[in-house]
């Protein structure tokens, strides 16, 4: 499980997907070509939105995307333009965690899975 206060920051991998995770929810994505198995959407997102999931109390095994909910496993990626794509451009992400650290990744299908070059790892802050 990753704390929101971990998640906020800048992700990429070596393949060239860039995404930036704001504390207000927010996303901005380049590259997701690089990091989607089979991503058919526009490759940049420039007013993305990302949400955790967390269990409905009502119903333990329903999953609901929360904007208050502060960690999580799993998140949302919706695109702020999907209007225009009718939610078709929306991504489903795993965050695990490795010798590494955490990495994320982004499929449109929660049965699919990343390879090494397509999951996404934080990026180092610059040094002081």
């Amino acid at each position: 499980m990753i704390q929101q206060a971990d998640l906020v920051g800048d992700w990429g991998n070596t393949a060239g997907a860039r995404v930036h995770m704001a504390a207000d929810h927010s996303l901005t994505a380049s590259g997701i070509n690089h990091a989607v198995p089979d991503y058919r959407c526009p490759s940049s997102m420039t007013a993305g939105r990302w949400r955790f999931y967390v269990r409905d109390a009502a119903s333990p095994r329903t999953l609901t995307a929360s904007d208050s909910a502060t960690e999580g496993d799993w998140f949302t990626v919706s695109d702020g333009t999907a209007a225009s794509t009718g939610g078709l451009c929306d991504l489903e992400a795993q965050v695990q965690r490795d010798g590494q650290g955490f990495d994320i990744c982004l499929v449109t299908d929660p049965d699919q899975t990343c390879t090494t070059e397509e999951l996404l790892r934080k990026a180092s802050p610059p040094p002081q």
